[in-house]
């Protein structure tokens, strides 16, 4: 490891509009060399499924190996306008990343997490 490169780390759709603005946005705004890209279609909607362990596994396995092995110090999970995975509006995304980031916290990874919405202008809004 590159005892000086900091890391982050994103749960982002695997839709490419999303990519270049979270890493972006994260490099710029916390202060971090680049960030682990863990991808799934429609990534802030898995967390809202009744039935998602089996989908959450290597979600959360990645997310892991970011963090004990990259040292990553944040964790964002990320929604966006015009998701094919997750179809919604702008008020579905945010309900379904505070639910993905309520439970992104619950695994005690010791870290920030955040929620991150790519609006239909390609910026990012923090979710609360």
């Amino acid at each position: 490891m590159m005892m000086n490169f900091r890391f982050g780390t994103a749960i982002n759709c695997i839709d490419g509009r999303t990519q270049e603005v979270v890493i972006d946005h994260m490099k710029q705004k916390y202060n971090i060399d680049g960030v682990d890209m863990v991808t799934f279609p429609g990534a802030d909607g898995i967390f809202s499924s009744d039935d998602h362990s089996e989908a959450i596994a290597p979600i959360r396995r990645a997310v892991s190996i970011s963090i004990e092995k990259h040292g990553s110090q944040i964790i964002a999970v990320v929604g966006h306008y015009d998701c094919a995975g997750n179809p919604g509006d702008r008020e579905h995304h945010y309900i379904h990343l505070r639910r993905a980031m309520h439970e992104v916290s619950s695994w005690n990874l010791h870290t920030q997490v955040i929620g991150l919405y790519v609006n239909d202008k390609r910026e990012i809004e923090e979710v609360k």
